[in-house]
């Protein structure tokens, strides 16, 4: 699927990848695991009101938002090989060094850079079926377009 988009397309998907795997889940997690148990306010005796100022509410829509985007990136990572899955997951979301995965996977240090480039190609296709090259086309046909 990749192989259709342009080589700019490509680069911005790519980076919106990254971005998703190193700083959005980072964030999405932390609101999830903050927001412990939500669950819906008591109304007994009150009269009902429209969905404004409903932070319960709000609350459990963006949790519920947080859950099907750590459902979506799992699912994505799911599908690389062992080795791509390690070293994204390694790089990414915990920090860790290309040297440390290179040691952990028994790899030359260059070769962690062509594996961490083949994972991320990889997850671009498999995240939502492709959507990260949608977005990214969208992204730049609106930056070119005159204001």
């Amino acid at each position: 699927m990749i192989s259709g988009f342009s080589d700019e397309v490509i680069k911005q998907a790519s980076k919106d990848a990254k971005r998703l795997l190193s700083k959005d889940l980072q964030r999405v997690i932390r609101i999830y695991k903050s927001a412990g148990s939500v669950s819906s306010p008591s109304t007994d005796g009150m009269t009902k009101c429209g969905h404004r100022g409903n932070s319960s509410e709000d609350m459990m829509l963006l949790v519920s938002e947080c859950r099907q985007l750590i459902h979506d990136i799992s699912s994505a990572l799911s599908m690389l090989n062992a080795d791509e899955f390690q070293a994204l997951q390694e790089f990414y979301i915990h920090g860790k060094t290309a040297t440390w995965i290179a040691q952990a996977l028994c790899v030359s240090h260059t070769q962690i850079y062509r594996i961490l480039n083949r994972g991320i190609d990889q997850f671009i296709d498999y995240y939502r079926s492709g959507e990260l090259l949608v977005i990214a086309k969208h992204k730049l046909e609106e930056a070119k377009q005159p204001a």
